[in-house]
């Protein structure tokens, strides 16, 4: 076999190896990015009204004025907050305690846990049920028919979540897949320069 050829064939090889490298590396990552979505199964809306380092529990007043205590860990995330990235963190009481947030928990009950946490500032949140009746084609906006027949219109940011029941649909301005006509939801919002801004949806 000439030199040439040998030249060749490695070249082919190198060049192999680096096209299988370009695909599952992307792979890689899609893979992991879904795990960390299907940890958690749920999220939920309110306010922080404790929280125990100790006890690694904090207790959260929901938009529907219940106070529910859910776990955290170690590796529990906060996002949007400058002085930490875990709850377990000293410097987190200081900003989550009465600060509204969205969590995302796995288990039930007792057993509830909070995987992550995104700080959204300090909001009145409020609730409204029904039945989707529309929504536009972008995705921006979502028309709730209430229980009173009113017909009400829901801002639909980047940011809003889908809690579809069987885990969570994040980045849900995609509306027309994650909040589909018909659906009965939950819409949990704040008013904010005269619109309705929902932050997180339920499924029931």
């Amino acid at each position: 076999m000439s030199n040439r050829i040998r030249i060749y064939r490695v070249l082919a090889l190198a060049s192999s190896l680096a096209i299988a490298g370009a695909v599952v590396a992307p792979l890689a990552e899609a893979s992991q990015a879904q795990g960390r979505a299907v940890r958690a199964e749920h999220a939920v809306a309110g306010d922080v009204k404790k929280v125990d380092h100790t006890a690694k529990t904090l207790v959260l007043h929901t938009a529907d004025g219940i106070d529910e205590t859910i776990k955290f860990t170690g590796r529990t995330v906060v996002r949007g907050i400058k002085d930490a990235t875990r709850a377990a963190d000293a410097t987190a009481k200081a900003s989550l305690e009465g600060a509204s947030v969205v969590l995302y928990y796995t288990g039930e009950g007792v057993d509830k846990t909070a995987i992550s946490i995104d700080h959204i500032g300090k909001r009145t949140l409020k609730l409204a049920k029904g039945t989707v009746v529309g929504a536009d084609a972008a995705g921006k906006f979502v028309v709730v028919k209430t229980a009173t027949g009113a017909e009400e219109t829901f801002e639909v940011t980047k940011d809003v979540v889908v809690d579809g029941g069987r885990g969570i649909e994040d980045a849900a301005v995609e509306t027309g897949g994650a909040i589909k006509k018909g659906a009965e939801v939950t819409m949990h919002y704040s008013e904010e320069g005269g619109k309705k801004v929902v932050l997180l949806v339920k499924h029931l």
